[in-house]
């Protein structure tokens, strides 16, 4: 396997490495470094009402999925939020802690775990609302004439991480 590592005095061709002549000049880069600067800003937001962003996450995608009536199982939660069922138990605990959800077993599974938003849950997440909506004008304002497009362009990105759900 060829190793990209020069020689001492050695310099590298980096137009036959990459096609990129800078990191800003990737779309991965940019969309790395936003994305992570949009979960700093948020983070920051949070701190007022003691909450992270995971929390938020969390919490607000209970309450999305509950508005139907049926509280979420962890596993439903962990495939809504795309992220790791044991990082999702991990903060579904904390939340616990802080009495903001209840985690009682499925009547028809208990193996499975269905969660609700407890009364200070609500209030929590009616708290981080506001400040998440002020996080959002004040880091999306420079695209804000070009909002719409910008959200199709990450909505087409975003479906196509999606798993084809064709019979």
């Amino acid at each position: 396997m060829a190793t990209i590592s020069p020689s001492p005095g050695e310099t590298i061709d980096w137009d036959s490495v990459s096609r990129f002549k800078q990191p800003e000049d990737s779309l991965g880069y940019l969309l790395w470094q936003t994305a992570h600067g949009w979960m700093r800003r948020l983070n920051s937001a949070l701190l007022e009402a003691g909450m992270t962003h995971l929390q938020y996450i969390v919490l607000g995608s209970i309450l999305w999925l509950t508005r139907t009536g049926k509280p979420p199982s962890q596993a439903r939660l962990a495939q809504f939020c795309a992220m790791d069922p044991m990082l999702i138990s991990k903060v579904v605990r904390a939340l616990e802690r802080k009495r903001a959800i209840r985690r009682a077993p499925d009547p028809r599974d208990t193996r499975s775990k269905l969660l609700t938003l407890t009364d200070e849950g609500v209030a929590i997440i009616l708290r981080c609302i506001p400040l998440v909506e002020r996080a959002y004008e004040g880091y999306f304002a420079p695209v804000e004439a070009r909002e719409r497009e910008f959200h199709a362009t990450l909505t087409t990105l975003f479906r196509s991480m999606k798993p084809d759900e064709s019979p």
